[in-house]
């Protein structure tokens, strides 16, 4: 498959605006959030931080969090451990109003990652993904009923699941574009330094992916261009209709078509950007969803990451609060049921 076998934009806009269903695929864990650390220490000596807090996360959590606090009915196919960890991640998500009957007990520890957050808000990680290495292609198709339910099938925090290669990965997003179904990735860093395999690896399976939101890092990384509009082209010419670069504090663009829209970020202070691009994820969907403009989705997900990381409690916003800070972009944002 190529380019030219996907739909064009404005047909992957109308299918989108017409979804409501969205299924998310991908890591669970706790994140173990060390705040307002000014450097990270060197081997042998101690840096002190200023709070921490443990939460449920996992880009596939965060995610699936956020959109549910959005209202958007979402189910989530994942595994976490039989240890003390692994309820209190499913009470979390049940809370947000996430369908968790395809999360698996595995035995075991559950996932976890030390986040730790500077003064600004930019973040590190160190993670044990623990029974994330029973995650595989497998336990996915266990639970295919859950993404044959959807609209949307969302695979993200692929990195943070060892046995599902890139590979691996394209069956799954194969499997769900041959269904009719709209297909997301998110694949996070690759803690491994993106060896040259696996940048060829993820690159074919851009083929079966619809919308393609990488972080700046993680484009420069797969292309080699520090440009994120030049990037963004070269990963849509792979096969994926939109393509979303998030930059941080420098806002996020959109490649769609042959035009590309970029957005400043919002003016905040930025407390804690753990889980930052996960919740713009959540946004920028749940505007696809709408049936907004692209240029408006992209505010609405800045707005809602804005938020995020100016929380330290209560971080997800909802869609009226995202809408109010949206508005400091001068643009109105109609709900879908007032514009039906």
């Amino acid at each position: 498959m190529n380019a030219s076998d996907h739909a064009t934009e404005t047909d992957l806009t109308r299918r989108l605006a017409a979804a409501q269903r969205v299924c998310v695929v991908g890591n669970l864990n706790i994140d173990l959030i060390i705040r307002g650390v000014a450097a990270l220490p060197v081997w042998g000596q101690e840096v002190a931080g200023t709070s921490h807090v443990a939460a449920s996360a996992g880009q596939a959590g965060y995610l699936a969090m956020a959109l549910g606090r959005f209202g958007v009915p979402t189910s989530i196919v994942a595994n976490g451990g039989d240890d003390l960890f692994g309820q209190p991640i499913l009470g979390d998500l049940a809370a947000s109003g996430v369908e968790t009957g395809a999360v698996e007990t595995t035995r075991g520890a559950t996932g976890i990652t030390v986040g730790i957050a500077r003064a600004d808000g930019e973040r590190a990680f160190v993670s044990d993904f623990a029974c994330l290495h029973e995650f595989d292609e497998d336990l996915v198709h266990r639970h295919w009923d859950r993404a044959a339910a959807a609209d949307v099938v969302c695979l993200v925090g692929q990195f943070c699941l060892p046995r599902l290669t890139p590979d691996a990965a394209g069956r799954v997003l194969a499997r769900a574009r041959a269904a009719g179904k709209v297909t997301l990735l998110d694949t996070g860093w690759d803690p491994a330094g993106w060896p040259s395999q696996t940048v060829a690896g993820i690159r074919r399976l851009l083929a079966d992916v619809d919308l393609f939101l990488p972080n700046i890092d993680e484009a420069t990384a797969l292309t080699s261009l520090t440009d994120p509009a030049l990037a963004a082209a070269a990963l849509q010419a792979d096969g994926p209709p939109i393509v979303v670069v998030k930059r941080g504090a420098a806002g996020s663009l959109v490649r769609a078509g042959g035009e590309t829209f970029a957005l400043p970020a919002l003016p905040v202070e930025a407390r804690d950007a753990v889980g930052a691009g996960d919740t713009f994820n959540a946004g920028f969907l749940y505007a696809t969803l709408q049936g907004w403009p692209l240029p408006h989705c992209l505010a609405f997900g800045n707005a809602a990451a804005a938020i995020y990381v100016s929380r330290l409690t209560d971080r997800f916003p909802t869609v009226d609060e995202a809408r109010r800070a949206a508005a400091a972009y001068g643009i109105d944002l109609a709900a879908k049921e007032e514009t039906a």
